[in-house]
């Protein structure tokens, strides 16, 4: 149920950026549906568009102090997921491109290059894996394995805002523990193209 103490979204940006957890939920609760909606509309695949989602409110969370929004709220969060959508084609297209130069046929000069990065980027995935908390592992896994919330709530029988909190937790210390190896992959996709 929403809270109705928020009467505006200065009231709203004020608690959030002093960390009320209560303006964060509200937000979520107001506005997970309809963005989850626009970015499904856009990318037609469940899962892409629970992270992008998590992602927006991931960021949000963590930019409450220095958030400057001179419109709504809502236009802020439709303008914001626009570019995650965006950045996820942009990042669907640089892996297909990615994974396509990874031809043995090819006779390409990089080619053990490219597979020496990618090796050593899914075993950086596996370690970054292993410096999940157990719990949140078993939910990431269970979610990567293509369960919704719902059913991993069941399976492991927690609530369904635990799965979306050891979810949230999950992407971001994996989000942390990679960000080298993303740039490393940009730039090495960048001399391909």
């Amino acid at each position: 149920m929403l809270n109705p103490t928020f009467d505006t979204d200065q009231q709203i940006l004020e608690h959030l950026a002093d960390s009320d957890v209560r303006a964060f939920d509200f937000l979520y609760e107001k506005y997970f549906s309809k963005l989850y909606g626009a970015v499904y509309k856009r990318l037609q695949n469940r899962e892409l568009t629970e992270e992008v989602v998590q992602e927006l409110f991931i960021s949000l969370w963590e930019r409450r102090t220095v958030l400057s929004i001179s419109n709504t709220i809502e236009a802020y969060l439709f303008s914001s997921v626009k570019y995650l959508v965006i950045a996820q084609y942009k990042k669907n297209n640089l892996f297909e491109k990615y994974s396509n130069s990874l031809n043995p046929e090819a006779d390409d000069d990089n080619f053990t290059e490219q597979v020496v990065a990618f090796d050593e980027l899914n075993k950086a995935y596996q370690n970054a894996l292993n410096l999940l908390p157990e719990r949140c592992r078993e939910v990431f896994v269970l979610k990567r394995s293509g369960l919704s919330q719902r059913e991993i709530s069941e399976k492991m029988d927690i609530s369904e805002k635990t799965v979306e909190n050891q979810m949230t937790k999950a992407l971001k210390i994996l989000r942390d523990a990679l960000s080298d190896y993303t740039m490393l992959i940009l730039l090495a996709l960048s001399n391909e193209l």
